[in-house]
């Protein structure tokens, strides 16, 4: 009994013990929150905006909500004596916060990145229409990413600062529809500057896109999926059945991680101390290894610098399934 035991606590620290990557900060991060003005039908709206960047300014301690903090230059000018840097649009889930993904989004801006993350302006925590002849409630998102990216790379302090030939677009849950369609799937949203996309569990995805639509994303993917949510259900689909619907449309190359432990919102932090909120958000064990791939992937396939070949086609201990095709 007692060796069984052993056995057992010797398994648990075997694959859940910390690696030793790091990431390394080659930049201090700045932080601001901008309120975009824009026109949706007819109508003037307002789109609030997180934004992590390079600065030379000196970072402190920050705190985003609840047990959330960061390292970051409140408001810092961005740096601009370093050239140009690559860009990364980000969509986060339905109902949720530009905020959510703080703890991939301030890393990959201490890389050398431009970060922005918008609250979208969903107006339910329900989503009631899930077939892609249904999808028109949910094209004001798109838009609203597609305006992100059209103020931030024209208007200053930004505009000078990001290179335009190396951008990125992502999401999670929903935000993965949201910036699919950015990246050729509905084509009067397709900006064709986009070299890659990064989706954390996205289920939406899967039903709001036919498969000829999915196929039309011709550009490096990277797909996320939690080990605990594989038989979670979306409509008739398993999220299992939906991520492997989305895998085997995307073009190559194409990745596909499912990580140890994770359920839907593990690819997301905590903005509350409140009881239960553990189980909504994932563990720091699970954030190094989603940082680990998606910083090697976006590294690799939009900002061309060297070396991620190595992090990428090897499995980590924290990763079940890993399928790659080149």
């Amino acid at each position: 009994m007692v060796f069984n035991r052993i056995i057992k606590i010797f398994l648990i620290l075997m694959f859940i013990s910390p690696t030793t990557f790091a990431i390394e900060r080659k930049y201090n991060v700045g932080y601001m929150v901008l309120d975009l003005r824009y026109d949706q039908n007819g109508l003037q709206k307002k789109l609030t905006v997180a934004v992590w960047y390079p600065t030379n300014a000196s970072p402190k301690p920050f705190q985003y909500g609840g047990p959330a903090w960061g390292n970051v230059a409140l408001n810092a000018n961005p740096a601009g004596d370093s050239g140009k840097f690559p860009f990364l649009a980000f969509s986060h889930g339905y109902g949720g916060t530009g905020l959510g993904a703080q703890f991939f989004t301030e890393e990959i801006a201490s890389r050398g990145w431009i970060v922005a993350c918008p609250d979208h302006n969903d107006d339910a925590k329900k989503i009631t229409h899930t077939a892609p002849d249904e999808r028109n409630k949910y094209l004001y998102r798109p838009q609203e990413l597609e305006t992100v990216i059209r103020v931030l790379t024209t208007s200053s302090p930004f505009s000078s600062l990001i290179d335009t030939n190396r951008m990125a677009a992502g999401g999670h849950s929903f935000g993965g529809f949201t910036s699919m369609a950015l990246c050729g799937a509905i084509p009067e949203f397709h900006d064709k500057r986009i070299r890659a996309i990064l989706m954390f569990s996205t289920g939406a995805a899967a039903y709001l896109f036919t498969d000829e639509e999915l196929a039309s994303v011709e550009i490096p993917s990277m797909l996320y999926l939690g080990k605990r949510e594989r038989n979670q259900k979306r409509g008739e689909a398993t999220m299992k059945e939906l991520s492997g619907r989305i895998y085997k449309n995307m073009s190559d190359p194409k990745y596909f991680l499912e990580v140890r432990g994770a359920n839907h919102f593990s690819f997301n932090i905590r903005l509350s101390g409140g009881a239960g909120t553990k189980m909504l958000s994932g563990t720091p064990r699970q954030f190094e290894v989603i940082n680990k791939y998606s910083i090697a992937f976006l590294e690799k396939y939009v900002a061309g610098r060297p070396g991620q070949d190595e992090i990428l086609d090897n499995k980590d201990r924290m990763i079940t399934k890993q399928i790659i095709s080149k």
